[in-house]
């Protein structure tokens, strides 16, 4: 789910839809149709046109979130992953990295949203390309190198200025994992696994689980990395900052863990704190069956984020890291997937 500007879409994964809703009655106005099941969608930061990736069909495709009525297709093969720029004049498309159709390994596209016209981005400097993070233009972005998670060779992150006709590259930053990212200020927290840190004799200081992913702060007015934090491992593909300076890294299909001493389990949740670098591995009830976390939502003017691990929200205390107690659990009929705020 995506919100802006008062507009609300939610991606159908078992349909070729997008939902669309109005925050203010909280009703859905369409059910828009497009061309294929979407893998991915993006919102204009007005909330006047989504984008859906539809992966298998080969498209990507605007709608008008005023009419419902869905533009004609853009064909971009395997495309997965999309990323709209802050001013919405640029979507980048990230194409699937277990795709052999096209030479996905040093490449991602940049969709002109007013045209619709595609500029394929080529360059050495890419590898295995899966997201990408804007910076407060339009003109720059950090793209996250998947590298050997994705079936590449090396993580890293690479900035790319497209204020002139050909795009600019920075030189590499390496670092131990990239399929998520997210900007404060100067710094670009980044993690991913990709046979990072592992543990192979038993946990140890650089990885206190039996197998760990990794999270990186880079620095990008200096476009230098600090050192591997480590994290669950798993996909990593949710981040958040809170009010409190805890930074909350989610994946899926993490190595889920027992603790003997309390009969609870560690999941794929983590917990770095931005102000005393310590990290946190939540642990839940061994009743679970999924420990997968799909969404993470801060909660504005509270010191409360609602997340969605396993089918189930949870609701954090982001100054102790825990359940909030004094919250009453919300029972969720079905399986959660994600969670968003529509009120400022």
């Amino acid at each position: 789910m995506l919100t802006a500007n008062g507009t609300t879409i939610v991606m159908d994964s078992a349909g070729s839809q997008i939902t669309i809703i109005d925050n203010a009655t909280e009703a859905v106005t369409f059910n828009a149709p497009i061309g294929d099941q979407p893998f991915d969608i993006a919102l204009s930061p007005d909330g006047a046109t989504a984008w859906a990736a539809m992966r298998n069909f080969g498209f990507v495709q605007a709608v008008d979130t005023a009419t419902g009525i869905a533009r004609p297709v853009i064909r971009i093969g395997n495309a997965r992953r999309l990323v709209m720029s802050p001013h919405g004049t640029k979507l980048l498309v990230f194409l699937d990295p277990q795709a052999e159709v096209q030479p996905n390994t040093h490449a991602f596209l940049v969709v002109d949203t007013a045209s619709g016209l595609v500029q394929a981005v080529i360059d050495a400097q890419l590898d295995e390309p899966i997201t990408g993070v804007f910076g407060a233009s339009d003109t720059q972005a950090f793209i996250l190198n998947c590298g050997a998670e994705c079936g590449g060779t090396a993580s890293s992150v690479v900035s790319v200025d497209f204020s002139t006709a050909n795009p600019v590259f920075s030189p590499n930053v390496p670092v131990q994992g990239a399929t998520v990212g997210l900007l404060n200020g100067t710094i670009l927290y980044v993690a991913g696994t990709g046979g990072t840190l592992p543990a192979p004799t038993g946990p140890s200081a650089a990885c206190p689980l039996s197998r760990c992913g990794a999270l990186t702060a880079v620095n990008t007015a200096a476009f230098t990395a600090g050192p591997a934090v480590p994290i669950t491992d798993g996909l990593h593909e949710t981040m958040a900052l809170t009010s409190t300076g805890k930074l909350y890294v989610g994946a899926g299909a993490c190595s889920v863990e027992t603790d003997a001493a309390t009969g609870n389990v560690r999941g794929c949740l983590s917990i770095f704190n931005t102000n005393t670098s310590t990290t946190t591995f939540p642990e839940e009830s061994s009743f679970r069956q999924n420990f997968n976390v799909t969404s993470l939502q801060p909660i504005n003017g509270r010191n409360v984020i609602y997340v969605v691990q396993g089918g189930a929200l949870d609701i954090f205390d982001t100054n102790t890291d825990a359940l909030e107690t004094g919250i009453t659990p919300v029972d969720i009929i079905g399986n959660a997937v994600a969670a968003v705020q529509i009120d400022p």
